[in-house]
């Protein structure tokens, strides 16, 4: 899991811990200039449906289908934002499954652990944690898999 720390205003932006300025969540995200990266967040963070995808997918993966049944999101938006999202690493998908009639299903999570955003005097500075979704899946087969053997 990375954090970063990342300031919009004059100087240097700062770092913490492993990461530098806004750790991507993924390769596509690393190649991508970080001032670049903090606005796209803030981008995102200001735009209505962005907001409520982040907050719907931050408690449990959802399908576009849950996403969009609950807040009525046009589909041709849902996707669109899906993938905004997703560029700037702040979406993922954790797993995906096959429904009954044999579709393959992504569920989506959002990878943000925990987000901050302070204005001091003349710097906005974002703080962010990113969730390992890869952890997540591992702890969730070993749910699983401890489920079927006290099961059988």
């Amino acid at each position: 899991m990375g954090n970063g720390r990342a300031d919009t205003g004059a100087g240097p932006p700062s770092t913490t811990g492993e990461g530098t300025v806004g750790t991507p969540a993924t390769a596509a995200a690393e190649a991508e200039p970080a001032l670049g990266r903090k606005e796209r967040i803030l981008e995102a963070l200001g735009d209505r449906w962005s907001r409520e995808i982040l907050l719907m997918l931050n408690d449990a993966p959802r399908s576009a289908q849950e996403i969009q049944a609950a807040h009525r999101i046009p589909q041709s938006t849902l996707y669109r934002k899906l993938h905004e999202l997703s560029e700037i690493g702040l979406v993922g998908v954790q797993r995906s499954v096959i429904s009954g009639d044999g579709k393959r299903i992504e569920l989506y999570r959002s990878l943000l652990d925990e987000l901050r955003v302070e204005m001091r005097g003349a710097r906005l500075r974002i703080d962010v944690r990113f969730r390992d979704l890869a952890a997540e899946r591992l702890k969730e087969m070993w749910r699983n898999v401890g489920s079927e053997a006290s099961g059988a």
